[in-house]
């Protein structure tokens, strides 16, 4: 038997060579302060893109077929074949063939990091394939730095330093991460640098030059045969002529550019949203069974979710699907088959790597192991899984064999594993790479206490605006909403629970391929006020992905959570006339449902359909309303109490008593309108 030599294999090290960690600094902040590593990120990505940008006295290095972007990009979707960066052995091809297998009887095969969406992988499988580009970028920005040195006497010691320190950054507004959840973003979009034409870099004697901009687009070297238009509901991504990467494209073969205008429009009414749901992510108790609060917080399928577990804070694959959605549009980003090809895609994957970091510090008990238990009851991971290396159900685990993380390898040829992805054990690789201190957060340097940890986490939900002392203090009407006094819940030692006010929450579970593209449920308050939004990325129905075909037919669902902003709901109760010294719960959850109304969208923005909530919305017709298939299967109004220290403001709040109560749109009569 043949086997692949060592050379042929690029294995995943982060930037090992430079001799310490260095933080992913945002990359505004990049720009304006680190003139060196800046232009030397924007030539490396040029020339990973395929289009290096002529600097004087540097010979561009030859480009790895496993480095461009075209191949880095495919290994998330679309070309369905193996990345030139993994090249398996005969040994391994072999032993992963199964005759009853249809990944590999089939004839279109199967395809890395298909599933590790919706799965509880998903954190750890995106976090080698950002040190994979960041690797690729650094080391030609080693070898560029090092031949400008060698031409320009003046300048040695402001290169080469420059290319060792430089990671892949994050995205920044102003002194704050750009961070799509940044406050921020509600007012300033999306940063002109993701697509201006062209870009400002230092060149030598310290002078500056513009540049073409590569990260606005990226042009196909060639369009790939299984590249496929698409066509819902009658508009049209016309992926297999489209000559580059497209932002809410036109329904055109030739459209004339991005539409920004569109890109920006919705993001800014998403924003609220969106950093709402981050500072959720931060409001998990402590004390939790590791595996299951872990499941809860890494992705939207949730396994080992319980049916009566009413407690729904969010995941960070749905805050991560939100922004696919509202980048991509109408284009590639909004499409799990072709969204690597898009620049932005690796600065996005690098602000959810940061926020898993800043999870990791603030939780770092809480971990998927080898699976979770139910009732003394212990069970697997098992999700529905199929490439080149795992087959149909298999297991799923931290380490060994079943935690292998492919197409990513070490130096001497075996996979990284998911416990080998993580930041603070002892077990965990070495990466290389940490992230700029946040409210008093270094990822890097674990927290002396518990108590360290929790004042972050309470610092961290309130700079993503979840604050519920202030809302509680400004929506003074909730006080006669009920709320568990002292002696009928068990609170955590020296908390109270807050008078009178409780969380609102839509919980939304949503057919992965109800339309057969990824889509947007959206909930809106007085019209066309968007309350929030849940994406639902999903491949084609006709992608050869098998673990999404398996998800087809068994109908599998996607979790989603919309907060209610409190001051919503304090207007919904005060504009209602009602004596609020009679309010009660089912008041309160009956004129909450009635005042908001839900869509079903084409990421393009095209509605599919739409429904009134509240009980008294008279029934849909049935030649007008849509199939069951498509139909969200549950949209429940939830609620929460919320408790506080008595004495320590710093600690975070805990939330308890969830309840659930109507559904947004009842299932007595048929919901949504066709349009």
């Amino acid at each position: 038997m043949t086997t692949v030599k060592a050379r042929d294999y690029y294995p995943i090290t982060g930037r090992s060579s430079t001799g310490g960690t260095f933080d992913r600094i945002p990359v505004e902040e990049l720009k304006a302060d680190h003139p060196y590593q800046w232009t030397l990120f924007v030539l490396g990505f040029a020339w990973i893109n395929g289009t290096p940008i002529p600097f004087p006295g540097v010979v561009q290095p030859p480009l790895k077929t496993s480095l461009s972007l075209m191949e880095i990009g495919g290994i998330h979707g679309r070309p369905y074949r193996e990345w030139a960066g993994d090249r398996r052995t005969h040994d391994e091809a072999l032993a992963d063939f199964s005759g009853v297998d249809k990944k590999d009887t089939n004839p279109s095969p199967s395809r890395f990091g298909v599933s590790s969406h919706a799965a509880i992988t998903f954190p750890s499988w995106h976090r080698p394939y950002v040190m994979l580009i960041e690797q690729a970028i650094g080391d030609y920005a080693e070898n560029v730095a090092q031949q400008i040195e060698n031409s320009n006497a003046g300048e040695v010691g402001l290169w080469v330093k420059a290319s060792k320190e430089l990671r892949f950054p994050c995205v920044l507004v102003l002194h704050r991460y750009w961070d799509w959840a940044d406050p921020k973003v509600e007012k300033e979009g999306f940063p002109s640098l993701f697509y201006d034409n062209e870009l400002t870099v230092t060149a030598t004697g310290h002078k500056t030059v513009t540049v073409p901009n590569p990260l606005s687009f990226f042009n196909f070297p060639y369009i790939p045969e299984d590249f496929k238009d698409t066509t819902r509901n009658g508009v049209t991504a016309h992926f297999s002529v489209w000559p580059k990467t497209y932002r809410h494209a036109a329904d055109s073969a030739t459209p004339v550019g991005s539409n920004i205008a569109d890109l920006q429009t919705t993001l800014k009414q998403q924003a609220e949203d969106l950093r709402t749901k981050v500072g959720m992510l931060f409001s998990f108790p402590d004390g939790g069974e590791s595996s299951i609060i872990y499941d809860q917080f890494s992705n939207t399928r949730n396994e080992s979710r319980q049916e009566d577990d009413n407690t729904t804070v969010g995941s960070l694959e749905g805050v991560h699907n939100s922004i696919h959605g509202a980048i991509g549009g109408n284009g590639h980003m909004g499409n799990p088959d072709y969204a690597g090809f898009d620049p932005f895609f690796y600065f996005h994957h690098s602000n959810v790597d940061r926020i898993i970091s800043l999870w990791e510090w603030c939780y770092t008990s809480y971990w998927m192991n080898n699976g979770y238990t139910v009732e003394g009851v212990d069970y697997s991971w098992n999700q529905q899984y199929g490439t080149y290396a795992q087959a149909y159900n298999e297991k799923l685990e931290e380490d060994g064999e079943f935690g292998r993380l492919v197409p990513w390898r070490h130096p001497d040829g075996s996979y990284w594993t998911n416990k080998e992805t993580r930041f603070l054990t002892p077990d965990a690789f070495p990466k290389y790479y940490s992230y700029k201190e946040f409210l008093g957060v270094k990822v890097d340097k674990p927290a002396a206490n518990l108590q360290q940890q929790q004042e972050a986490r309470a610092r961290i939900a309130k700079f993503y605006s979840v604050d519920p002392q202030t809302s509680a203090q400004n929506t003074t009407t909730l006080a006669h909403v009920p709320v568990p006094g002292v002696g009928e819940v068990d609170l955590p030692s020296d908390f109270q629970s807050i008078k009178g006010f409780r969380l609102f929450i839509i919980l939304a579970r949503l057919p992965e391929h109800a339309f057969g593209r990824s889509y947007n449920f959206q909930v809106f308050y007085k019209g066309n006020n968007l309350i929030g939004n849940i994406t639902v990325f999903a491949r084609e129905d006709d992608s050869p992905c098998k673990a999404c075909a398996l998800r087809r037919e068994s109908a599998s669902l996607v979790r989603g959570v919309i907060s209610i902003p409190p001051r919503i709901v304090h207007e919904i109760i005060v504009n209602s006339g009602i004596d609020r010294t009679k309010n009660t719960m089912d008041i309160t959850t009956g004129l909450v449902t009635k005042a908001l109304s839900g869509k079903l969208l084409d990421l393009s923005g095209k509605v599919l359909a739409s429904a009134q909530g509240g009980e008294e919305v008279a029934a849909v017709p049935a030649s007008h309303a849509v199939s069951k298939r498509v139909q969200p299967v549950e949209i429940t109004l939830l609620s929460s109490a919320i408790a506080q220290h008595a004495n320590d403001k710093n600690q975070p709040v805990h939330f308890f008593d969830w309840n659930a109560h109507k559904g947004l749109f009842p299932v007595r009569r048929p919901d949504y309108l066709l349009f």
